[in-house]
Parts: structure tokens; C-alpha cells; sequence
């Protein structure tokens, strides 16, 4: 019995920081009015879908307008910034969502 509590509570454990990673997604893309599958996109790696280019260029320019230009370029180098609600973020809590 205590084995499986014991594996219970590592299951819920192991799953908190997947939760977390898309909690902060979803406040990026709160705070940037975009959504959470364009904030992915900008964060994530490059795709080969013919409308990336495009739909990509405009998500950025729309992302770093609203979260400013000194908080993307921190959030891309790997460096935490704080959002509109006082929660702090970095790009490689955003990267473990996916």
C-alpha cells in the first residue's frame, strides 16, 4: 500500500513542471494577446510549413510590441523576465510545455 502511494505521489510530482511550463505559456500569451500556439511558435524551434514564414513574422512583431523589445531579447537569451503579473518566466519553462 505504501508503494503505491509512494508512486502516486512521484507521478504528481514528475507531472508539476509540465503543468507549470504551460501555465506560463498561457500567461506569455495572455500578456502578448496572442495565442498559446502562435507564443509556441515564436519560442519553439523553426517549422517548414509554407505559411510559417509569414504567419511568423507578423506573431513576432505583434509578441515583442506587447511584452517589449529588451524582455523578448532577455527571454530569448535564456534570461527570466517578469511579467504584467508579477510572475516571473524564461524560455526554458516555456520549451518544456511542448
Amino acid at each position: 500500500m505504501k508503494a503505491k502511494i509512494a508512486g502516486l505521489l512521484l507521478a504528481i510530482a514528475a507531472a508539476a513542471p509540465a503543468y507549470a511550463a504551460d501555465n506560463v505559456v498561457e500567461q506569455l500569451a495572455h500578456d502578448s494577446g496572442l495565442s498559446v500556439r502562435k507564443v509556441q511558435m515564436i519560442l519553439g524551434n523553426r517549422t517548414s510549413f509554407a505559411e510559417y514564414p509569414y504567419t511568423y513574422q507578423r506573431s513576432l512583431e505583434k509578441f515583442q510590441a506587447r511584452i517589449g523589445k529588451e524582455n523578448y531579447n532577455q527571454l530569448m537569451a535564456g534570461q527570466p523576465i517578469k511579467l504584467r503579473n508579477g510572475a516571473e518566466v524564461t524560455r526554458a519553462l516555456v520549451i518544456a510545455a511542448r
